[in-house]
């Protein structure tokens, strides 16, 4: 009976943990996507269309 009680409160706190990184993970990969989004509108708009290079 002990056994099992001690099983399932670490089923219990190993569920929780794996939730927390889960939002940890998601969390970053927002904060990468709005600064990866950023840099890219940032280098669209910073082109220098009027006097680009000719490639031949």
């Amino acid at each position: 009976m002990l056994h099992e009680l001690i099983g399932s409160f670490l089923d219990i706190r190993m569920v929780k943990a794996i939730t927390w990184q889960n939002t940890d993970v998601r969390g970053v990969s927002a904060g990468a996507a709005v600064v990866a989004a950023s840099i890219t509108t940032a280098w669209v708009y910073g082109m220098n269309f009027t006097h680009r290079p000719q490639l031949n």
